[in-house]
């Protein structure tokens, strides 16, 4: 039989069943520390109209595999979902404007996470230890990825920075692992410290209009990083070519004809692609005539 409890949670009867929670009609906030460290929770329906999720609400429900987040959710508290260790997938809805620090810290069986378009910040720790993630692709108007947001993704194999990105905090991707290209902005004001230690990232153009911290790169063998310095005007054309020819290869089975004329001028100037043996074989010479 299944049990079915009801759980008092700010002022609201909470109808659980079997550790799955259906949140009230009418709830437009989820209060702090509502379902703080309960082990026993599943999964969490949220009703149509919750505007807010509030600090710890969520934290240390070990076993919380799901929670659907409707779109009239703005914004989510610091530690939210921390250490949630079972939750695997998360869809923010589009109206979402405020993620708070360490958020989904600790989430290690997260594997995929969707970014609304309405944040401007990845707030320090949001995803710190989430070490299953395996991408992350920021939405354009992020203009900070703050101190050890990604610290400890050791699955993250693949991280899309927008062009209004500014500021990458310190330790921001530090320990990403498995991290082996990413492409920065050439709008990027400043790398901190350690930034990218830590990450399999073998060379990496950053604008000279930048700051660098301290051990931002990896510079101990074999993950030593080349670091090179392109002014940004030379870094635009070639980030507009590759962000076509990443989305036209996305689609080569709908065009064979142009996808083989993109395959060979990508193989031409691919000593800045993301992918193809020319990247190898032809990069000193490309850098030095964008160098010139």
């Amino acid at each position: 039989m299944p049990r079915t409890e009801i759980w008092y949670v700010g002022g609201w009867d909470v109808t659980v069943m079997d550790g799955h929670a259906v949140l009230p009609d009418g709830m437009t906030h989820l209060p702090s520390r509502a379902f703080r460290n309960r082990t026993e929770l599943v999964s969490v329906a949220c009703p149509s109209g919750l505007m807010s999720i509030g600090a710890d609400a969520f934290s240390g429900c070990t076993s919380l595999i799901s929670v659907n987040l409707p779109s009239t959710l703005t914004s989510i508290g610091i530690e939210a979902f921390y250490f949630c260790r079972r939750l695997a997938s998360v869809t923010l809805p589009a109206g979402l404007s405020s993620l708070g620090n360490n958020a989904f810290e600790d989430c290690d069986s997260l594997v995929s996470v969707s970014l609304p378009t309405g944040l401007t910040c990845i707030a320090g720790k949001t995803f710190k230890g989430c070490s299953a993630l395996r991408s992350i692709a920021l939405p354009a108007g992020v203009t900070t990825v703050d101190k050890q947001a990604f610290r400890g993704c050791t699955s993250l194999a693949a991280a899309v920075l927008p062009a209004s990105l500014a500021v990458i905090g310190r330790f921001a991707f530090y320990d990403c692992s498995s991290l082996a290209r990413v492409a920065l902005p050439a709008g990027l004001a400043s790398i901190g410290a350690g930034a990218f230690d830590g990450t399999a990232l073998t060379r990496v153009t950053v604008p000279t209009t930048a700051t660098i911290g301290m051990g931002a790169f990896a510079r101990v063998a074999p993950a030593c990083t080349t670091v090179l310095r392109l002014s940004p005007d030379s870094m635009r054309p070639r980030q507009l070519w590759y962000a076509a020819v990443d989305l036209v290869l996305a689609y080569k089975r709908c065009r064979a004809g142009l996808y083989g004329w993109l395959e060979r001028a990508n193989i031409r100037l691919g000593s800045y692609g993301p992918d193809g043996a020319a990247r190898q074989r032809d990069r000193e010479a490309f850098e030095g005539d964008f160098g010139q």
